[in-house]
C-alpha cells in the first residue's frame, strides 16, 4: 500500500473513533427516574438505562468524555457513589444479552473527583 492511501485510511479511522461517545456506568445512591430531555441535550449526554442489582443502584450513561458526565451529575444536584467506564458497549447485542451480573465485569472504575467514594 502506497503512503498516501495508508494516510487517508489512518486519517479516516482516526476521525471516526473521535466521533464515538464513551460509555460510563454510575453507582447512584438511589434509583434515578432520569434527566430532563432538554438538560441532555444540551449536555449531549445519553441516559442508555437505569437498573439496580444487589441492592445498588447504576446508571448507564453515554457522553463524549467524563467532563460531560460531571457536568451532567452537578446539572441534576446527584453525587455518584462511583463511577465506571466499559471496556464495551452496554447496548450492542453480544453484551446487552447477557445478564446483569455478567455485564458488570466489563466495568472499569474510572478517577472520580466528583463521586463520594
Amino acid at each position: 500500500m502506497s503512503p498516501r492511501p495508508f494516510a487517508l485510511a489512518l486519517a479516516a479511522l482516526v476521525a471516526g473513533s473521535a466521533a464515538v461517545a464513551d460509555q460510563f456506568v454510575a453507582e447512584i445512591v438511589t434509583p434515578f427516574g432520569g434527566a430532563r430531555a432538554g438538560l441532555l441535550k444540551t449536555l449531549d449526554v445519553v441516559e442508555i438505562e437505569a437498573f439496580s442489582h444487589d441492592g445498588r443502584h447504576y446508571l448507564v450513561l453515554q457522553a463524549p468524555d467524563d467532563g460531560y458526565v460531571e457536568a451532567y451529575f452537578h446539572a441534576i444536584g446527584l453525587a455518584p457513589i462511583a463511577l465506571h467506564t466499559l471496556r464495551a458497549d452496554w447496548i450492542a447485542p453480544g453484551l446487552a444479552d447477557l445478564p446483569l451480573a455478567e455485564r458488570l465485569p466489563f466495568l472499569t472504575t474510572a478517577p472520580c473527583d466528583y463521586c463520594l467514594s
